[in-house]
């Protein structure tokens, strides 16, 4: 086992993965990203709006919603002069009946205690409502175009069938890990193409139960896919461990990952 000091970045990943990875994800989006309207309206408080909107509810029933919502109310100082009742009447035929209080609240937060400017880090973007964890670094990232790691269940999937995590059992799958990896991932520039390339991946091809490897253009590096050694190490308390074994259809999902024919042939038995 290797030892590292303590200033050493908490999971490596191999350079040469890494850029790959990265420029497939966003040549892919740039290529065959989705076409949603929160691409094309993208202010901090529009992203926002956006966000909270998503929430529990999938992008195509949010889209009408959001156009409305943002054409009816183009600002945050619109928003905060709007009637809590005419907000729900809008919002809460979607279900999830708190975004519509969630909005306003983040208006009147915004007008009264930020000059009507959306914040502008990533502490003061958490503390406004609906805005959690990924909400706010999805803000700071595509309204600010500033540079963080977005983590949610879609992305986690990417990130670790392509570096090769087991599906269950694995001391690397918790949160905190997780986020070590994804910041280790995210370009210098570029960033918002990665990362809206990474939530289209999650959701139209790299899907749970039926991942769609054939269309991916992750699959020639995916350890998933491809198998191989892993891409990522962990360095935990000065001690380095690799990820566990990362051939063909044992990593990534309880559904089977097709594997390429090589990485077939390498699949141990049982």
């Amino acid at each position: 086992m290797t030892r590292y000091g303590a200033d050493e970045p908490a999971v490596d990943v191999d350079p040469a993965f890494r850029r790959t990875f990265q420029d497939r994800v966003v040549r892919w989006y740039r290529r065959s990203g989705r076409d949603l309207p929160w691409r094309s309206l993208t202010s901090p408080y529009q992203v926002a709006v956006s966000e909270i909107l998503l929430q529990q509810t999938q992008a195509a029933r949010v889209a009408p919603v959001f156009e409305e919502f943002v054409a009816r109310w183009p600002s945050v100082q619109d928003l905060h002069q709007a009637t809590l009742e005419d907000v729900k009447a809008l919002t809460d035929p979607m279900g999830y009946h708190i975004r519509g209080t969630w909005l306003k609240e983040m208006a009147r937060i915004v007008v009264e205690q930020h000059g009507g400017r959306m914040p502008a880090t990533l502490e003061a973007l958490r503390e406004l409502p609906g805005l959690g964890p990924y909400a706010a670094a999805a803000v700071y990232v595509f309204g600010l175009r500033r540079r963080a790691a977005l983590l949610d269940t879609n992305i986690a999937r990417v990130l670790t069938r392509a570096v090769g995590l087991p599906a269950e059992g694995s001391v690397y799958r918790d949160n905190r890990r997780l986020r070590d990896l994804a910041e280790q991932l995210v370009p210098a520039r570029r960033h918002y193409d990665y990362h809206q390339g990474l939530m289209d991946l999650g959701a139209t091809v790299c899907l749970s139960r039926s991942p769609r490897c054939g269309r991916c253009p992750l699959r020639r590096v995916c350890r998933a896919v491809a198998g191989g050694p892993p891409a990522a190490f962990w360095n935990e308390k000065g001690v380095v461990m690799a990820a566990e074994r990362t051939v063909g259809y044992r990593v990534g999902s309880r559904a089977a990952v097709s594997p390429t024919p090589e990485a077939a042939r390498r699949q141990p038995p049982g």
